[in-house]
């Protein structure tokens, strides 16, 4: 009788729903939302701040936007969503459809990015594929000596403007098959910098732009009880308008014929893919998961000629028209997760990854820099494969203890390379604790070894013996990590974070030898009162590194030293319910700063370096304001600082370098305010 009245007092014991809102009840059908509309003003030109936001002129722009959605009582709706509709950085995204049958969307995007203002050029048709000089243009083994350098100098902003568009469909039915279809098309147009080179002499080229990927996905999957399959055709298409660029050379040859070249730019290509996922649950405690995939990566454009050079007329034939490349690739995942025990569950994952470069073997007589005849190169189409396999195994000791373990194998063959095999090995242990209520605490450790079979025999005629390519050298590694996160009371809250990790490349004796990174950071959120929620976070981080080298002409050994300090700032509150008529704010505040510090250690006097700076300071609030009971009034401030001292540079003009014409890109120096005044009208 005593069990029985205690299953009645706890069944009669129900939540406390008095405080409970349903914000949306009874569920709204129709149109619900707002837009929002008006005008923006940008005070000065600052590509480096409004890259990627739209606000790299000054001027005037539109503000537009839309949040809007649309149910009815069949279960048809339409979401859209459309941001700075008025500027070159752009997002509209519509879907729709009815629930539990069919969704079909449209996501369509722009982003701009100017990358330089101030860049400055004395070609003719600079940033297409045909540049020419001034035809009063006089050529000089030095630019220091061009008579007509400065009169010819043109600006230009370089940069790209890139377009996506993507359209969606899938069906869900009652049956156990689905369908999904995805098209996306992608256009990015503008203008980029690219070297070219005449043997000693070289000249920054402003180059066009104007690239197309289309990427098309089709799936049916089936799903039934506790297992599921897809099967899907996944098609990527890459279409260049430019194959090459020709230019004008503005210094005196050292050969007959090379006052003009070639340089060819990214390829036309295509990959076809075809996969096969799945998923098997056997209960709670066993699940396994899979795919596997075959592909194939074809790349036929035409060779351009060796050389433009009338000086080699016939002594660059080409063994056939164009590369006929030819790359199958092959992929499988297997991951089987399970809960061995309550408190212990485990994951084993399998992959395999392989590249089968099958693109024909040729030689080709190279012609350097449309200047003199080398010695004919043979085309190398290296293969690889590469298999990973991890287990992770979490045990819970109690309520306040966790313990965790990573194992993880990698080993990756190559084709045609000096070093054939690698094998990785890495080990990782964690601890989670919960020592007393409010308090969490993490602390990790990995452990990652790496070796190789180095065979400098098998290195082209070309290539120094003693230098090792990062990615392939023997490498020791170690990383730690403690972090805590506290509740200090009901509404404040804190989090910090500390990480270190040290590389050790043990077989270099030219390239990366050494390298370190530590950070650590800070933040707190505190809510006020109820509407209202503060923060703030500091960060900093450090990385250094040892780059060994030798000397070109004695051989002498030489260590270059470089490091970098990062440190970010921010802070923010947010409210979202204030007195009166106004509805809502926001004030967030971002202070970040770099800076790079050069020590080459050789014998002599080594170069001093400048150190390099660079500063962001913004600051964006908002305000709105209720007018009437559907329109509302937005206020908006935004403000960006940035400041970089960059000796590549910094005072390097186009004539700076006797040897190199340069488009004498300055670092940015900029304050920029953007103020703005939106009306937003509620759909209700």
């Amino acid at each position: 009788m005593a069990g029985e009245s205690n299953d009645q007092e706890s069944t009669d014991k129900k939540p406390d729903t008095s405080g409970f809102v349903c914000e949306r009840c009874p569920f709204p059908y129709g149109w619900t939302g707002s837009v929002l509309f008006g005008l923006e003003y940008v005070s000065d030109d600052g590509g480096d701040f409004g890259s990627f936001g739209g606000w790299e002129e000054e001027g005037f722009y539109l503000g537009l936007g839309a949040d809007l959605i649309y149910r009815d009582q069949a279960g048809r709706y339409v979401d859209i969503y459309a941001d700075r509709l008025g500027l070159d950085s752009r997002a509209v995204e519509i879907s729709g459809g009815q629930q539990g049958s069919y969704r079909l969307s449209l996501d369509y995007r722009e982003i701009a990015r100017l990358q330089f203002f101030d860049a400055r050029s004395v070609y003719d048709g600079a940033g297409t594929d045909r540049q020419s000089l001034p035809s009063d243009w006089v050529r000089e083994v030095s630019t220091d000596q061009m008579p007509v350098l400065e009169d010819s100098l043109r600006s230009y902003d370089i940069g790209t403007q890139r377009e996506s568009l993507g359209v969606s469909l899938d069906f869900h039915r009652p049956s156990p098959w689905n369908y999904r279809l995805d098209v996306e098309h992608d256009r990015r147009q503008g203008t980029r910098v690219q070297g070219a080179a005449f043997i000693f002499h070289a000249t920054e080229l402003i180059a066009p732009v104007d690239y197309e990927t289309t990427r098309f996905n089709a799936a049916i999957g089936f799903t039934r009880d506790n297992w599921e399959l897809e099967t899907a055709y996944n098609l990527s298409t890459f279409n260049n308008r430019n194959d090459s660029i020709r230019w004008d050379n503005p210094f005196v040859g050292i050969s007959v014929g090379d006052d003009r070249g070639e340089l060819a730019q990214p390829p036309d290509n295509q990959y076809h893919q075809f996969m096969l996922s799945g998923s098997w649950r056997h209960s709670h405690r066993v699940s396994v998961a899979g795919q596997v995939a075959v592909g194939r990566a074809e790349q036929d454009q035409d060779f351009l000629a060796p050389t433009i050079n009338p000086a080699f007329a016939g002594l660059s034939e080409l063994p056939r028209a164009d590369l006929n490349g030819r790359v199958d690739t092959r992929f499988a995942n297997l991951r089987v997760t399970g809960n061995l025990t309550p408190r212990l569950n485990t994951r084993v994952q399998f992959r395999y990854d392989e590249r089968d470069n099958r693109t024909p073997v040729d030689s080709f007589v190279e012609i350097n820099t449309d200047t003199y005849l080398g010695q004919p190169r043979t085309n190398q189409p290296y293969s690889f494969d590469r298999w990973t396999l991890n287990a992770n195994l979490n045990y819970r000791i109690s309520r306040a203890w966790r313990i965790g373990a990573t194992a993880q194998r990698r080993e990756m063959s190559r084709t045609l390379q000096e070093v054939h095999d690698t094998r990785t090995d890495l080990y990782s242990f964690q601890v989670r604790a919960m020592p007393i209520s409010r308090l969490n605490l993490i602390a990790s450790y990995t452990h990652e070894e790496r070796s190789n079979d180095l065979d400098p025999a098998l290195l082209g005629p070309m290539e120094t013996p003693t230098l090792r390519r990062f990615h392939f050298a023997e490498k020791e590694r170690e990383a730690w990590r403690l972090s805590a996160d506290y509740g200090i009371t009901d509404n404040l809250s804190a989090g910090v974070y500390y990480e270190l990790s040290d590389d050790d490349f043990s077989d270099t004796e030219i390239g990366l030898s050494e390298g370190e990174e530590e950070s650590y950071g800070l933040d707190l959120s505190l809510g006020i009162g109820e509407h209202a929620v503060a923060n703030a976070w500091v960060a900093r981080e450090s990385l250094d590194a040892t780059i060994r080298g030798s000397d070109f002409n004695f051989g002498e050994p030489w260590q270059y030293r470089q490091n970098d300090e990062f440190l970010t700032f921010g802070m923010g509150v947010n409210f979202d319910r204030l007195p009166g008529n106004w509805e809502k704010a926001r004030l967030d505040f971002t202070y970040a700063r770099a800076d790079g510090e050069l020590t080459v250690e050789r014998r002599g006097a080594p170069p001093d370096f400048p150190d390099l700076e660079s500063r962001r300071i913004t600051l964006q609030a908002s305000i709105e304001r209720n007018i009437t009971e559907q329109l509302g009034l937005r206020l908006g401030y935004v403000y960006g600082r940035l400041v970089e001292d960059d000796f590549y540079r910094d005072e390097v003009a186009p004539d700076t370098v006797g040897a190199l014409l340069g488009l004498g890109r300055g670092t940015p120096n900029n304050t920029v305010h953007v103020g703005s005044v939106l009306l937003r009208y509620h759909f209700r």
